[in-house]
């Protein structure tokens, strides 16, 4: 017989075993990750874990590089042939390939792990990156834009679903997708055009952070059309929202980095700082994401608040570039073709009606489009002329970037 046996390397040995009693053969199957009744997905022929460790598919390895390949080649085509956002390219690989097509990707809820991950990573710069001393100067009209950006598409979308016949319950739900602004997508479209750290760039992050907050609040409120929600149920999103925006603002600007100078960086050597600085870092997100997330508020607002306690530290800030660069472009990738590629139903845009419904419903995006209006004008240039025009539409694209996260959720809501 022959013998299959897993070594550390993940590679496999194959040699010809001529023992005469079956007791080896299954204490050898039984090494190499499988069973003694032979193969089942985690024996010779499978991947799998089993007492000998956690080893893989060579067909799976080979189709996860393909799926790499292919969301490079995809992005790099998008970017320098079609002269769009390198993700666009990157969610048709991840549609195509992935379950909502061709179902080729082995483990796919892996892929959508990784890119939540480099999602996470990508928040968290944000909070890095911000400028407080421009933020000073935008921080109202960044309030303004979030709140237009998310009431008025949602009440477009409303108006819309009814027109279209749907009961009240799939109204709000259609509308509450319009709401949120991805940070994600808007963060990647403004790092490709070298304006993340210009005021209008500021503009968009605090407005996407603060919009997220509130569609967040609005779709804790669908539970409450079930008739069963409580009082603490309905206003424990709101509050909380609120609270770790504000208060947890306030605390990780003004309080937390004097907190941990006087207690803790005074004893860090200089050269060690950035080190320091970014253990504690992860530390206080790994405090903050249960923290937003048990208290029905987004888990990203954790995330977001500590990169903001340290958006004075140029120490981390270069440390996180130089740590964290070319990793968050691969899980940023990864972001856009799982994450978001594989949620896309492509086999029901045959549907006549989707279609026509989907464009129709497309009119509430102007909700989001008109915030643009409101942009001040950073530079010399007349209002709504040259630059500032420039401003007006990037304000309002970047704000339409609406997230698949929650895009998801009213459709899970509706069943």
């Amino acid at each position: 017989m022959v013998l299959n046996v897993s070594c550390f390397s993940c590679s496999s040995i194959n040699f010809d075993y001529n023992g005469p009693l079956e007791e080896e053969e299954d204490y050898y199957r039984s090494l190499a990750g499988g069973d003694a009744k032979g193969d089942d997905g985690h024996g010779d022929d499978g991947g799998g874990h089993g007492e000998f460790g956690v080893h893989i598919t060579y067909e799976d390895l080979y189709a996860a590089m393909i799926f790499f390949t292919a969301i490079y080649v995809a992005g790099v085509f998008a970017s320098r042939v079609l002269k769009m956002p390198s993700l666009v390219g990157e969610i048709f690989a991840g549609i195509i390939l992935g379950p909502p097509l061709a179902d080729y990707i082995p483990n796919p809820e892996a892929f959508v792990l990784l890119g939540e991950i480099g999602l996470i990573l990508l928040v968290l710069e944000a909070g890095i990156d911000i400028d407080l001393s421009t933020l000073s100067l935008i921080g109202t009209r960044g309030i303004i834009i979030a709140i237009i950006g998310s009431i008025a598409p949602i009440a477009i979308a409303l108006a819309i679903a009814f027109a279209l016949g749907f009961d009240t319950k799939a109204s709000i739900a259609a509308g509450a997708t319009f709401g949120p602004t991805s940070l994600g997508i808007a963060m990647n479209i403004l790092r490709q055009g070298k304006i993340v750290n210009t005021p209008v760039g500021q503009l968009i992050v605090s407005a996407a952070v603060i919009d997220d907050m509130i569609a967040l609040i609005i779709l804790s409120q669908l539970s409450a059309l079930e008739g069963d929600a409580t009082v603490a149920q309905i206003v424990a999103p709101i509050v909380s929202a609120l609270g770790f925006l504000i208060v947890g603002g306030y605390i990780a600007v003004f309080i937390f980095p004097k907190l941990i100078n006087a207690t803790i960086m005074k004893k860090v050597p200089q050269e060690q700082k950035g080190k320091a600085e970014m253990i504690i870092m992860f530390a206080l997100i790994l405090a903050l994401m249960p923290a937003t997330y048990y208290a029905k508020a987004s888990f990203l607002m954790g995330v977001f608040i500590a990169g903001l306690a340290f958006c004075r530290s140029h120490d981390l800030h270069h440390l996180f570039v130089t740590q964290f660069k070319r990793l968050m472009q691969w899980l940023m990738r990864i972001f856009f073709a799982a994450s978001i590629g594989f949620q896309v139903p492509i086999k029901d845009f045959g549907n006549g009606t989707v279609i026509w419904q989907g464009l129709v419903f497309t009119l509430a995006l102007l909700g989001k489009i008109g915030t643009g209006l409101l942009v001040p004008n950073f530079t010399q240039s007349g209002r709504f002329q040259g630059f500032h025009l420039r401003d007006v539409f990037v304000t309002g694209f970047s704000m339409v970037c609406f997230k698949r996260a929650f895009g998801c959720v009213p459709c899970f809501e509706l069943e």
